[in-house]
């Protein structure tokens, strides 16, 4: 038996959700429940039942949602009218909640249900309905089924049958008679109790797969974990109902259980209650899912156990469907959506869908499309895969706000250090494994809201920026922290900079338009401490910060759309490149190239000039920069993040529109394009793989290869 496996432990993602359209439920009744008291009543204002959904049917061709309520209405959902708030149409009622409902496809000739919609209740009863004519204010019930004493779990079709299970620990068929062909509507008869199990029966499904002489297999499941087998099948011997003179129906388990006579399909390996069960008679595959908070695959053919998966969110998973076209399962727990692929037992993506807890999901109509059915709406998602990028797994709850990638030794180290940090806006920095991006460390902040973010490898310390103008030094070993003060507001921007051959030193900048240089080293003799601030653009915030090593020059940029270039040592302002029309978001340098990201869609490329003749630090004459090469347009939103490729020398830049560029600068041609529809937030440039990784304001952390291309291409221009 495999071990079992935890949810998080999947691969980067290679299937991504997109959310199509969201459909409100206008669920309040107008009608009181039985014994609900009038407002003004002289015995007082009784509470008014808020109803809830309590069992779903989705009908993909007539695009018809049917639910159960638990004040035992049948209801209907039109989709296809395309409206974003729904009204309701009523079907009927039932004395008890709806714990089940079963709508038949009108195409289903084979059936003798077809086009009728099926209804089991906690009042013990089935009814069968047509949707199709109305007497006054409701549907016409053709049909009442009496023959269960408990709660009437779920229900299957097979050609002239249902089969229904309930609390009574029974599982029962019923029969369209022969001979009503020329009637409206067929008749249904109690045939056979298939089965008596030890528990309440919680689920059934039948299917059969397209090869010749298959009829089909039954699985249901109690509360007490039994699985049970039951196939309609042609030949003689023991059997629990003769369908016809050849078909007879059998139970056909092979695991001896103590606790019930009958043979069990397989041994009980769930600790409670089994709330779902799924056959996939073309995988060979049996799918279960408990109150265990588990979801387990079975090999139907030979009764085993194939893998167990934990769901680490703590709670069950409440639903699935099955994609056959791409051998996956798509799980849903209380406000998370995955992606089960079976022939290689993992998840390939997660993603948190809804705030509310989510009841069930169903195959939409579009194509790849899926509904989610919360309690007061339906989410249409499309699930895209095959993508050139991939989604890593189990990572922030918030907007990711800013990413670094380590390029370097440890101290006292000769292991390289590749490793990756983020922060987010769910008050968390996060370190990945350069390995395969699982992540390795979640440290809290608790006192103010994460804003930059910048890493010292001499002290393998990660260092944030934050909204109230702190700095803090964080303990990886500890998760304490050192904290720096003397900004007045927030911290946007953090870089380390190698200033001399001795001294390696933390610049920050932030909206107080004020530089601060830091010494960071943690010693027996040092402690960190602020050693010289200037105010570098007054009147404005500045918004990103780069040190040019070669020349050894801060340059720093905000909303005022200039560049200023400072001398490292001496702080002395050598001159500013002007140009752009809208903040400087975003710098990154080549050589003696200077390139810079704005909100006016553009990036720009800079010649710039040394900050010394002689090798000195002192500066040079008046500094004779400013010269623009090129405008590059191809962005559509604000520019977010931007970074250098070392090996080729290309420029990748991010934008707020979803799009990742890869450009050639000095062609001004954009070489690979990739979309997401998600908004960009930062990115970086990992050192030991050729990948990209981008942070997005929906929580994601994307991982692009840049050797791949992207699919669409954005407008891209070169002005000179």
């Amino acid at each position: 038996m495999m071990p079992a496996l935890k949810a998080a432990e999947f691969e980067a993602a290679t299937a991504e959700f997109i959310h199509v359209n969201t459909i409100s439920l206008q669920l309040n009744s107008t009608r009181p429940r039985l014994g609900e008291l009038k407002p003004g009543s002289a015995q007082g204002v009784k509470k008014i039942h808020t109803p809830k959904l309590s069992a779903i049917s989705y009908l993909p061709d007539k695009r018809h949602l049917y639910a159960g309520i638990d004040t035992g209405e049948l209801r209907l959902w039109d989709f296809s009218v395309g409206a974003r708030k729904q009204a309701w149409l009523l079907i009927g009622s039932h004395k008890g909640s709806i714990t089940s409902v079963l709508a038949v496809s009108a195409s289903s000739r084979v059936n003798a249900a077809a086009g009728l919609v099926l209804s089991g209740s906690a009042d013990a009863s089935i009814k069968v309905w047509d949707v199709k004519l109305r007497v006054q204010e409701t549907h016409v019930c053709v049909q009442t089924l009496v023959g269960h004493t408990g709660t009437v779990t779920s229900l299957v079709h097979r050609g002239a049958c249902i089969l229904s299970s309930s609390t009574d620990c029974t599982v029962r068929i019923w029969k369209a008679i022969e001979g009503r062909g020329m009637l409206t509507y067929p008749w249904f008869e109690p045939q056979a109790v298939l089965i008596k199990m030890s528990g309440w029966v919680t689920c059934m499904n039948y299917a059969a797969s397209a090869r010749v002489g298959d009829f089909g297999t039954l699985y249901a499941a109690d509360a007490a974990a039994a699985i049970v087998k039951i196939n309609p099948c042609i030949g003689d011997g023991p059997n629990v109902w003769k369908e016809t003179s050849q078909i007879q129906w059998k139970l056909t388990g092979t695991i001896k259980d103590p606790k019930l006579s009958t043979l069990l399909a397989f041994s009980r390996v769930h600790d409670r209650t089994v709330s779902h069960i799924r056959y996939l008679p073309e995988e060979g595959l049996i799918a279960t899912l408990a109150f265990d908070n588990t979801l387990r695959i079975f090999n139907a053919i030979q009764a085993t156990l194939r893998c167990t998966v934990v769901n680490d969110t703590g709670g069950p998973f409440t639903g699935m469907e099955h994609d056959p076209v791409r051998s996956q399962l798509l799980v849903i727990d209380k406000n998370h959506l995955h992606v089960w692929d079976l022939a290689r037992d993992h998840f390939v993506a997660r993603k948190r869908i809804s705030q509310h807890p989510l009841l069930a999901i169903f195959k939409s109509s579009g194509k790849g499309e899926i509904g989610v059915v919360s309690a007061c709406a339906v989410d249409i998602w499309r699930v895209e895969q095959d993508l050139n990028y991939r989604i890593v797994p189990g990572g922030h709850t918030g907007p990711v706000i800013a990413l670094h990638a380590v390029n370097g030794a440890l101290a006292e180290s000769e292991a390289q250090d590749y490793r990756v940090l983020s922060i987010g806006q769910d008050d968390s920095l996060r370190m990945w494994d350069p390995f395969d991006m699982t992540c390795l460390r979640v440290l809290k902040e608790s006192r103010s809201e994460l804003t930059a973010l910048s890493f010292f490898a001499a002290g393998n310390t990660p260092i944030t920026g934050h909204d109230d103008g702190s700095i803090r030094l964080w303990n990886l070993e500890t998760g304490s922290t050192v904290d720096l003060v003397h900004h007045t507001n927030s911290v946007t921007c953090l870089v380390m900079a190698q200033v001399s051959d001795l001294d390696q030193l933390l610049f920050s900048a932030g909206f107080d338009g004020c530089v601060c240089v830091w010494d960071v080293r943690i010693g027996a003799s040092t402690t960190p401490h602020l050693m010289h601030h200037w105010h570098a653009h007054p009147g404005s915030e500045i918004l990103t910060i780069m040190h040019d090593p070669m020349k050894n020059v801060i340059i720093t940029a905000g909303n005022d759309n200039v560049m200023k270039v400072w001398n490292a040592r001496l702080y002395e302002q050598l001159g500013k490149h002007t140009g752009h029309i809208a903040p400087v978001t975003c710098l990154a340098l080549d050589g003696n190239f200077l390139i810079s990201g704005s909100e006016d869609c553009t990036v720009r490329l800079w010649d710039t000039v040394p900050a010394s003749r002689d090798g000195s630090m002192r500066p040079a004459a008046p500094f004779q920069g400013s010269t623009l090469l090129k405008t590059l347009r191809g962005h559509k939103a604000p520019l977010r993040g931007m970074v250098v490729l070392p090996e080729a020398g290309h420029v990748a830049s991010a934008s707020s529109d979803g799009w990742l560029l890869l450009w050639d600068y000095s062609q001004g041609a954009v070489l690979h394009k990739f979309h997401h529809a998600e908004e960009f937030s930062c990115l970086a440039c990992r050192h030991d793989v050729n990948e990209i990784i981008v942070g997005t304001m929906q929580n994601s952390i994307l991982r692009f290869p840049i050797d791949d291309a992207g699919d669409e291409d954005p407008d891209s221009s070169t002005v000179p």
